[in-house]
């Protein structure tokens, strides 16, 4: 593989940020453009500096005056021509330097690499630059033409060394280990489209000198594996002292005593930002019981909370989930949050896009906020709220689809594996991250919750597909109802063809390989997202309206700015693929939430959408009869 097959499709590579990529591939064409350019410029010059035969051009002292030499010896459009040629020419350098620096930025490369790097390529640029205007001295020793332009150009040359020298020393250290993160006020610098941009050494002014402190506990929160009224997730990020953790798990006279594992952290990221980070699976545990759990390191109890576990089904318990997707750090985000004591939710479910981080492990600080934002709440229903999640386009890569290999593993991450396992081994043990997966279930009261992967680590069909059949086909799910969360709506309110926040191919393998078994195994509900919009739809079967169809909810926009949709792109307009299925479309301002109600005793299920402030939108409700069959009561 050469050095242009990595900078052009970076298949291969352990670790993705295709927005680099898609940099990479611009700053190539543009560089490519300028050369053809300069080639032409180069072979125009060489025509005009042809001698003719009835002239005689003398040789030149180093002392002449350049002016005299262009006046009397070369013509005037020659040296116009070629003073355009250098100045172009290093148009190509320095963007194939910016090129470099990206991947520096984005972490594809090491930032010396990438300094030594630049100042090859500047070198290169003064060499031939050097050796270009050589040319208006005639001597045919290369050696001695070469010294009397190095010489002429002296202060130039030494302007361009040192500038050389600083930018590959300069850059890599100001630029190294860079995040850029999406929707995150706190810190970083506003670039276009709110993307904030911070390096290692623009934290160094906005965080703290560990963001972790030593000797604490900073973050406590649960995630679900699939059967969630026996068992949970307990997480724990502690300071870089704390060496081992243990669970003690406490309800009436009965007492659990259980080891945590420490989950391996990335080195490489900045020491303000290192913690070591634990995971206690908790297993064997009654439904719908509040247990105590202290967390203890070295007989000393470091920290104290409780959780309850989920209902489990044919109970008599209720079930409320707090869902939606595309969250961020910002004003209508934090309402949202805000909203989670009133609600009171046994989870929280948000389908993708959780942190914007965009799968680089340097933005870190973006999964702080989002912890303590929900752990905020925590203490006003003085619980554990477990979380649940599909994984999104920013939480494994900047670009929409992962258009290059992405290896999950525990130095790189993405830090999405790294923190939040929603999967056991099949030897009831936690899995390593490399072994971590995109796309789980969890089987919650009488509901059966498919969580997707919409095509970045896994496609819609061969692996995920087998293993969604395996699961519908198995008969102690059958009387679940059963939903579908992932991040790519399958009924998108907002299109664009030609842009990298769709691709119509995706949207034609969710519907062709899920759809017929949302429709086959009646799913009552979808949660798509990532569209930043607002939608409800008909209840569908076959792509069409039907009573006992699915209906699905969305599109993201859990606190964010929503998308600017023009009128070409929206899909429900008359003339366009989903003109008849969406009952509500919100365009602007749509910033929501649902929840989700299924109470045990009637079997009904409940939808309800606000908006952060908590402010009624729309309401859907079902029942499910002795028969498990779906009828809608409301919508």
């Amino acid at each position: 593989m050469t050095f242009f097959d990595l900078l052009w499709d970076g298949k291969g590579m352990t670790y993705d940020h295709s927005f680099a990529m898609e940099i990479a591939k611009v700053v190539v064409l543009f560089s490519l453009g300028i050369f053809v350019v300069n080639v032409i410029l180069s072979v125009i010059v060489h025509f005009l500096l042809k001698p003719k035969k009835e002239k005689e051009v003398g040789q030149i002292n180093i002392t002449d005056s350049f002016f005299d030499v262009k006046k009397q010896q070369k013509p005037i459009s020659a040296i116009i021509v070629e003073s355009i040629n250098i100045v172009l020419f290093w148009f190509i350098i320095v963007p194939l330097a910016m090129a470099l620096v990206a991947y520096s930025v984005f972490n594809l490369i090491h930032s010396w690499l990438c300094g030594f790097l630049i100042f090859l390529l500047g070198m290169f640029g003064i060499f031939i630059q050097t050796w270009r205007t050589s040319q208006f001295w005639k001597n045919k020793q290369f050696k001695k033409r070469f010294r009397n332009a190095a010489l002429y150009f002296k202060y130039v040359l030494a302007f361009e060394l040192i500038t050389v020298l600083f930018f590959s020393i300069f850059l890599p250290l100001a630029f190294q280990k860079g995040c850029l993160c999406v929707y995150n006020k706190a810190y970083g610098i506003e670039t276009l489209l709110d993307l904030q941009f911070s390096t290692e050494w623009t934290r160094s002014n906005w965080l703290p000198d560990q963001v972790c402190p030593k000797g604490i506990l900073c973050h406590i929160y649960a995630t679900l594996s699939e059967d969630t009224s026996k068992e949970v997730f307990i997480n724990v990020h502690a300071g870089s002292d704390i060496k081992e953790l243990n669970a003690e798990v406490k309800f009436k006279d009965d007492k659990i005593n259980q080891k945590c594992d420490k989950i391996p952290f990335p080195s490489s990221i900045e020491d303000r930002g290192q913690r070591n980070v634990f995971t206690c699976f908790l297993t064997g545990l009654k439904s719908y019981t509040l247990y105590e759990i202290d967390l203890i390191s070295q007989d000393k109890v470091l920290n104290s909370t409780k959780y309850r576990t989920i209902a489990e089904q044919y109970s008599d318990d209720d079930l409320v989930i707090l869902f939606g997707g595309d969250w961020g750090y910002q004003t209508n985000g934090l309402k949202i949050v805000e909203q989670i004591s009133k609600v009171n939710p046994d989870a929280i479910l948000i389908g993708g896009d959780i942190a914007y981080d965009n799968g680089n492990i340097h933005c870190y600080y973006s999964f702080d906020l989002l912890l303590t934002a929900f752990e905020s709440q925590y203490q006003h229903v003085s619980r554990l709220i477990p979380f649940i999640f599909s994984v999104g386009n920013h939480d494994v890569g900047f670009n929409d689809y992962a258009k290059y290999n992405i290896t999950v593993s525990d130095e790189m991450g993405p830090l999405y594996f790294t923190y939040f396992p929603q999967r056991k081994s099949i030897n009831n043990t936690i899995l390593p991250i490399k072994h971590r997966v995109t796309y789980n279930i969890q089987k919650m009261q009488n509901i059966l919750l498919f969580g997707l992967d919409s095509g970045y680590l896994y496609p819609h069909n061969e692996t995920q597909l087998e293993w969604m059949l395996s699961i519908l086909d198995d008969q102690s799910y059958s009387t679940l109802s059963k939903f579908a969360h992932y991040h790519v709506p399958i009924y998108p309110t907002c299109y664009q063809n030609n842009s990298f926040m769709n691709s119509w191919n995706n949207l034609l393998q969710a519907r062709n390989y899920w759809v017929p078994l949302f429709d086959k195994y009646e799913f009552v509900g979808a949660f798509e997202n990532h569209v930043h919009q607002y939608k409800r739809t008909y209840p569908l079967k076959n792509n069409s309206k039907s009573e006992k169809g699915t209906v699905y909810f969305g599109d993201g926009s859990m606190g964010i700015r929503s998308v600017n949709c023009i009128d070409e792109a929206k899909t429900y307009l008359p003339g366009k693929p989903f003109e008849n299925i969406f009952e509500t479309v919100i365009t602007n301002n749509s910033d929501h939430f649902w929840v989700l109600r299924s109470f045990g005793k009637n079997n009904t299920i409940e939808f309800n959408a606000f908006q952060p402030d908590y402010t009624f939108i729309q309401n859907s409700t079902y029942v499910v009869n002795k028969k498990e069959k779906r009828y809608k009561l409301d919508l």
